[in-house]
């Protein structure tokens, strides 16, 4: 079983702390150099090796279910996931293994969040229902927020509020105490698919079905402003790490980064060839940025650099990746994909190189290997080339044509009549016996339709048994 253990690159960032070297250690393409790797938060000045695109281990439950949503225990110890099925699940965060599955709700989990000191995780449903857990995953209380489906839960970084949105085109404002709503925000015009809080400020960006994002204050009910960046519905909002950079997704295939202290697009990314539905910022730093789309791709994106991907992975699954949730320290990536799986991924070992090599094989009957070649005379080339795949029928035969063919074909049924004839008489004058049915010969001889086999197997005399010794010498004498 593969594991990913972190203590050794802790252990190594304290020995380096403690007892400081001279020269810096630098990394070779070897695999040797995989201990001299220090966590993501040493190395603030290499972003590029916080980015986690090797595959490590693909997790899915008995009740196979899409994976809506993937979220960390703030101690990263373990991982919670929640499914189209109503199934909550924690697995284990260094050996992947499940530990506990529950029925959490009655549909489909659409959104989770930790509070940040880990006492209560919110969790909302396709029916509009919130329900509190505790750290124990006991859930104390259960409440019908919204009338629609619940899209997006964020918790305020006191820990003493969150906001909620659902598709009847508001989100809510509430009392993490007293679970009783505060305010409404109600100034979109469709479906509200996304809310994040920021980090550190009273600030709640949304966004929503009419392609627009807005930011609010929690402490009234309007909108502080209103971004006009996209040209569909804006899937995701998420803020960075320290509050700077505001990025959404959409399903224009666009990924915006928006600079909140100049209110204007910073970068536009363009890589994605479908609707881009997750987003995730690295825990440790504003550089790294994750994003997955409709078409199975996940990509990673530089913050300060190029507008295009500085790492691909296109076929990370089978299926739309709907969630992605960093580990807190960085070091390893999570991801929820609507194949069923919840897929894990790590920072590259110094020496790989092929990324798309570690992925496991498709899980489609023939997803891997080449069209099948049938080497005989009934197909042609291959399965897609013969049979009802096969092109049109050339032009009809002329009368002559068709003449010709019925007397070669009458010619080589005269021929293997008489090919069979002479084996059976070569056979006859040998004394060998012939394959084949028979009738017999002499007081044997039976006709076809002759039953006086089965008539004796069934206990009913024969014909001949029936007549008397009188009848039989009188036949005789009058022969």
């Amino acid at each position: 079983r593969r594991t990913i253990d972190y203590g050794s690159d802790v252990v190594r960032w304290l020995q380096e702390c403690l007892v400081p070297r001279t020269s810096a250690q630098q990394l070779q393409g070897h695999y040797s150099f995989t201990k001299e790797l220090m966590p993501p938060f040493a190395t603030p000045q290499g972003p590029y090796d916080a980015i986690c695109p090797r595959f490590v281990h693909a997790a899915s439950n008995k009740t196979r279910a899409p994976v809506n949503v993937v979220h960390w225990f703030p101690h990263g110890r373990r991982l919670l996931t929640g499914t189209q099925s109503g199934e909550m699940s924690i697995w284990n965060g260094v050996q992947f293994h499940s530990e506990n599955v529950l029925q959490a709700h009655n549909s489909a989990i659409r959104a989770m969040q930790w509070t940040p000191e880990e006492h209560v995780l919110i969790s909302g449903d396709q029916l509009g229902i919130i329900k509190f857990w505790d750290q124990y995953i006991y859930n104390f209380q259960t409440f019908q927020a919204h009338k629609e489906s619940v899209c997006d839960i964020t918790v305020a970084p006191t820990g003493q509020k969150f906001c909620s949105c659902a598709d009847d085109s508001h989100a809510k404002v509430w009392d993490l105490k007293t679970g009783e709503e505060e305010r409404a925000f109600t100034g979109h015009g469709w479906d509200v698919k996304c809310c994040d809080w920021h980090p550190t400020k009273g600030l709640v960006a949304t966004g929503s079905k009419d392609s627009q994002i807005k930011l609010w204050d929690p402490r009234v009910s309007d909108a502080i402003t209103t971004i006009y960046c996209h040209n569909n519905t804006v899937t995701k909002v998420k803020w960075s790490p320290h509050g700077q950079f505001l990025a959404s997704a959409s399903k224009d295939q666009l990924v915006m980064l928006m600079d909140v202290r100049t209110m204007s697009v910073r970068k536009v990314f363009r890589g994605h060839t479908k609707d881009v539905t997750s987003l995730c910022w690295h825990p440790e730093s504003e550089a790294v940025l994750a994003s997955g789309g409709h078409e199975a791709t996940l990509n990673f994106w530089d913050s300060f650099g190029a507008s295009t991907p500085f790492e691909s992975i296109p076929g990370a699954h089978e299926g739309p990746i709907w969630s992605l949730s960093w580990h807190p320290l960085g070091h390893m990536l999570v991801s929820g994909s609507n194949d069923y799986s919840t897929r894990f991924w790590c920072r590259p070992r110094p020496g790989d190189e092929d990324f798309e090599a570690m992925l496991p094989r498709k899980v489609a009957l023939g997803a891997n290997e080449e069209p099948v070649i049938i080497p005989d005379d009934l197909h042609v080339g291959s399965v897609f080339d013969s049979g009802i795949f096969t092109s049109e029928p050339g032009p009809p035969l002329s009368p002559e044509a068709k003449e010709s063919a019925l007397k070669r074909a009458r010619l080589m049924e005269e021929e293997e009549v008489n090919e069979f004839a002479a084996k059976a008489a070569a056979a006859h004058g040998e004394g060998e016996l012939m394959q084949g049915l028979s009738v017999g010969e002499g007081e044997h001889r039976k006709d076809v339709f002759d039953t006086s086999d089965f008539d004796a197997e069934e206990g009913h005399a024969p014909a001949a048994a029936t007549e008397t010794p009188t009848t039989t010498a009188a036949a005789a004498a009058a022969a």
